[in-house]
């Protein structure tokens, strides 16, 4: 198309060229809009497509669990050192690693209990795995219930002393929490009730009520104040004088493990703890030659009551 000054003005005059390429467009266009519609066909019959593709992420690896190889060791624990997937930080600027984690020392308890796993029967397998998972959680009471199913199986003999040993402490450990045991009771303080009172009605003593009311004044004690006592724990301290050990049970029940040094003499049998001179229970300890710990030898004036509690020696 061009322009030109003619008779009656400014015209335009259509040039050969643009009416050759209006004709073409007319056969262009179709062509065009058949090709697309013959890709488009190719590519949903095929799946193909000739576009970019996007490179996806590698899938992550699926999380694993260590198990204990056949015949071999467990996996050891990441270093202290080493930064974990799960102690970083997230969106919110948390980590998981800054939650509270369980106490170091029944974690290294529990993996040394996992070390002891292979080559064990199925049903004492899969209650150390119970184990080694209550001490890593901190659940007190489900430890306890699986080391006592534990002792009575004849398969894991080897491990008794171990078990009863960890036994011990975690006895010791809940006796001092403030949940009811079956050792221990809640009593509300009487007109006229006083530590040694109160100790004496419960078959327990003084230093016991001290033990489970470390913040109670006892001279400040009023009627309806409520303390926490043991409940006539009937305690009896076996001396294994061969073994060099001493198990405390209170109620019947197996309570805690205690070590000693001499005994070497000491008299096979019951000796009763009393109020008598020489029968407290320093007395019957000195009497016997049993040597124990400044703490242990505390702990166990703390549980044997005078007139409910004696030491019984064993020669094994």
């Amino acid at each position: 198309m061009s322009f030109a000054r003619g008779k009656y003005g400014v015209e335009h005059n259509r040039r050969p060229a643009d009416e050759e390429t209006h004709g073409l467009r007319r056969i262009v266009v179709p062509l065009a809009i058949l090709s697309a519609v013959v890709s488009v066909a190719i590519h949903f019959f095929t799946g193909r497509t000739d576009g970019p593709v996007e490179e996806s992420a590698p899938p992550s690896p699926p999380s694993v669990i260590p198990a204990t190889p056949p015949g071999g060791r467990p996996s050891s624990p990441a270093p202290e050192n080493t930064v974990r997937e799960d102690a970083r930080p997230s969106a919110s600027g948390r980590s998981d690693a800054d939650t509270p984690k369980p106490d170091a020392v029944a974690t290294h308890n529990a993996e040394k209990m996992l070390d002891r796993i292979r080559q064990r029967p199925a049903a004492e397998r899969v209650l150390l795995e119970k184990l080694a998972a209550a001490e890593r959680q901190g659940h007190i009471a489900i430890a306890i219930d699986t080391i006592e199913r534990l002792c009575s199986r004849p398969a894991v003999a080897d491990l008794h002393p171990q078990l009863r040993e960890r036994l011990g402490s975690l006895n010791v450990k809940r006796l001092h929490s403030d949940r009811t045991t079956e050792w221990t009771a809640t009593v509300t303080v009487k007109r006229g009730d006083s530590r040694e009172r109160i100790a004496r009605d419960h078959g327990t003593t003084g230093a016991a009520l001290e033990m489970l009311n470390p913040g109670v004044d006892w001279a400040r004690i009023r009627p309806g104040d409520a303390v926490r006592v043991l409940e006539h724990p009937r305690a009896v301290l076996v001396v294994h004088k061969g073994l060099g050990i001493a198990d405390l049970s209170l109620k019947g029940k197996f309570f805690k493990r205690y070590y000693f040094k001499g005994g070497a003499d000491a008299a096979i049998g019951v000796h009763p703890v009393t109020r008598e001179p020489g029968a407290s229970v320093r007395g019957r300890l000195k009497e016997l030659g049993l040597t124990f710990s400044l703490e242990d030898r505390e702990a166990l004036q703390a549980f044997l009551a005078p007139d409910s509690s004696s030491i019984t020696v064993s020669e094994q």
